[in-house]
């Protein structure tokens, strides 16, 4: 009666909520959302195609059955956002060469002689023999027709990436001239003598700078491509480890011990469905049992105890098991074969009894199968099909391997040629067992206790300076775990592999801010948000360590080019303090000078060992990593090619065209319009 009172006190709210309930049959998504105030009803923009909050929910259903995304609604979102922009970014580029899959080459593409390499990795994993490829066809055959049609539409998409990277590749030539030029590159030396002064020597105490120095110095570069930002987020975290307590671990062993009586009274078709209803893993309820799967001790009880013997509670990995031998036969519906196949029909059986000829003298099916099979996914296993049951071969196939005896070789055609077929094994032993399966995890009490520390934290520790004093002395200190640029759809931080709702909650707070604890991968996160960064230039916060950094390297090159311009090597080695150095064979390729202690990259500097005459001495060079004074030991040695550079320029176009693909699709990126505002509706 109390409930009905306060309905009837509040009916004005069931009213709004049930009228919510009826609007949102009648009109769109987008509207009611800007009913609320939220007039951001596009998730972003594509290179002028918008993509609605409707489109973008579709998008993401027709996807997520296609993988095992198992939850991760991150990688499905990235994953999703990353195929929207590969098709709006080559569609025009599809159309206008005419880049289209029919249906006849979609079937082949899948299931036939040439699959796209797409297919081949992803749907077949890289072991596509003719028999799994028969297989693969009666599972789409019998698949659900929107999940169908779903694989047909990305596969032909793939598809069309890959003949416009073909139609690139083969677009892309390495002339006579770059050949050279590369063979020089690597091959031409020279010998240098030289003295550098690094940065990383001169002690920062020795240099005079300051605050108005950065900002200048963030004026001047603020806009220089290297500090240009993107947008992302800096967080701090700790954890509070959620572990089952032993208490929970014998809650779960006492549960499966009051359940061996009925579990051992159960018989037949009772064994099944009495473990389903009781395990945590209904669908493994009930299986044949596969050697190796658990300890020798058990697996031998399942083995040669008696039917209907009940094994356990006994711990495997993470959980505990209950087990019943429920069932012992002769598998006489699988076989074990190996075949080698020859797909030419005219020529394929003489070829074939050749081989068999030879096998049943010399029984070296397992060479010959990979030498001349033409099934390249088994031929490479000694023809290998391994074990398979009735109906996942073609007719032809099947009835030989079940109609024969071990050992013996029979000659089939099927429709993909002829088969020279060894029979491996059949009549199979097996045990079929049913088990209960219950995950070692914490209660709900040791969840909630967590928790409690964890809020216990949030709620003493409330900014950053105590959130850091507060680890430090937690448990005798615990981990503070730096996650730094987070991307806005970024899946995983540092230390943590699915940190979706640290993302989340990233994005939706203020510098500084102390999260709420956070339940990933059994443990509660606490993060404090350190840094934002927006799109485009950066704040003089955001850079000022890396800007204060080379502003003091600024203020190093120009005190030390000033003493390094004058005299000779030895000169100037002994005003700097150091010493005269040489190196030899010195090319082009050379990122830097050899025992220059130097480890960026100095181009300029390899540049001048090339430029300067022999014997004349270079003025102090500034590089990334010191400054230097080179002079040059000897002329040039110029590399000699053996081939006119026939092998430079095959590598050099080989590198071109690898480069190809990536160059252009990131050409059309930075040439497009993209606005990922997937992350704004968290």
């Amino acid at each position: 009666m109390a409930m009905i009172e306060r309905i009837r006190k509040h009916r004005w709210l069931l009213m709004v909520m049930v009228g919510l309930g009826l609007l949102s049959f009648l009109i769109p998504y987008d509207a009611v959302m800007s009913l609320f105030g939220n007039t951001n009803t596009t998730i972003g923009e594509i290179d002028g195609n918008t993509i609605s909050a409707q489109e973008w929910q579709k998008a993401l259903q027709d996807r997520e059955p296609l993988f095992k995304y198992q939850g991760n609604e991150q990688s499905l979102s990235n994953d999703t956002w990353s195929q929207l922009t590969e098709n709006f970014l080559y569609q025009d580029d599809y159309e206008a060469l005419g880049i289209q899959i029919t249906e006849e080459e979609s079937d082949e593409i899948t299931f036939g002689e040439m699959l796209s390499p797409f297919v081949r990795q992803t749907i077949y994993g890289g072991n596509d023999s003719t028999a799994i490829k028969e297989q693969m066809r009666k599972s789409f055959d019998g698949m659900d027709t929107k999940m169908a049609a779903g694989w047909k539409k990305l596969i032909a998409q793939k598809r069309q990436k890959e003949k416009y990277d073909a139609m690139l590749r083969k677009g892309v030539y390495a002339n006579s001239v770059d050949a050279k030029w590369a063979f020089k590159m690597a091959n031409d030396k020279v010998s240098v003598e030289f003295v550098v002064k690094t940065f990383s020597e001169i002690p920062d105490s020795t240099i005079t700078w300051g605050e108005s120095d950065v900002r200048a110095y963030y004026n001047k570069h603020k806009n220089d491509r290297e500090y240009k930002q993107e947008t992302s987020r800096t967080v701090e975290f700790i954890n509070f480890p959620v572990q089952a307590s032993s208490a929970d671990s014998m809650e779960l062993k006492t549960q499966l011990e009051n359940l061996v009586a009925d579990f051992r009274k159960a018989s037949g078709a009772e064994d099944s469905s009495f473990a389903a209803r009781n395990s945590a893993q209904p669908t493994s309820a009930y299986v044949n049992y596969n050697d190796g799967l658990l300890p020798t001790e058990i697996e031998s009880q399942i083995k040669n105890d008696s039917l209907g013997k009940v094994i356990g509670p006994f711990v495997n990995g993470n959980r505990y098991l209950l087990v019943k031998s429920s069932k012992r036969g002769i598998d006489n519906n699988t076989v074990e074969a190996r075949h080698i196949l020859i797909k030419d029909k005219i020529t394929g059986k003489a070829k074939l009894d050749s081989l068999k000829t030879v096998i049943s003298k010399n029984k070296n099916f397992d060479a010959l199968a990979k030498q001349y099979s033409e099934d390249t996914g088994s031929g490479a296993n000694g023809g290998a099909l391994g074990k398979f049951g009735r109906g996942q071969m073609v007719k032809p196939f099947e009835d030989a391997c079940f109609n024969g005896a071990v050992g013996s070789l029979q000659i089939v055609e099927s429709e993909f040629g002829w088969h020279l077929i060894e029979v491996t094994g059949k009549n199979f032993p097996y045990t079929k067992i049913a088990q209960i399966e219950k995950v070692i995890e914490p209660s709900s009490k040791t969840t909630r206790s967590a928790y409690a520390l964890a809020k216990e934290f949030t709620l003493n520790y409330a900014d950053t300076a105590a959130f850091h004093a507060a680890a430090d002395t937690l448990n005798g200190g615990t981990k503070v775990t730096k996650a730094s640029n987070i991307k806005p759809n970024a899946t995983g931080v540092t230390g943590l592999p699915e940190a979706g709702e640290l993302v989340s909650w990233a994005y939706g707070a203020d510098a500084g801010e102390i999260s709420q604890p956070m339940l990933i991968n059994n443990q509660y996160v606490i993060a404090a948000l350190t840094e934002i960064k927006e799109k485009g230039v950066p704040t003089l916060e955001n850079v000022y360590d890396k800007m204060k950094e080379e502003v003091i390297k600024e203020k190093k090159a120009e005190k030390y080019a000033a003493m390094m311009n004058e005299g000779s090597l030895a000169e100037i080695a002994t005003k700097i303090q150091t010493e005269v150095k040489k190196a030899d064979n010195v090319s082009m390729k050379n990122n830097n000078i050899p025992g220059s202690g130097v480890s960026v990259a100095e181009n300029t500097v390899v540049g001048a060992c090339f430029g300067l005459g022999t014997g004349k001495i270079s003025k102090a060079i500034i590089g990334k990593g010191g400054v230097y004074v080179i002079q040059r030991s000897a002329d040039i040695v110029p590399g000699t090619s053996t081939d006119n550079y026939v092998a430079d320029q095959d590598r050099t176009m080989s590198t071109y065209q690898q480069r190809a693909s990536n160059g252009v699709f990131t050409s059309f990126k930075e040439a497009a319009k993209i606005e990922d505002n997937r992350y704004e509706r968290r």
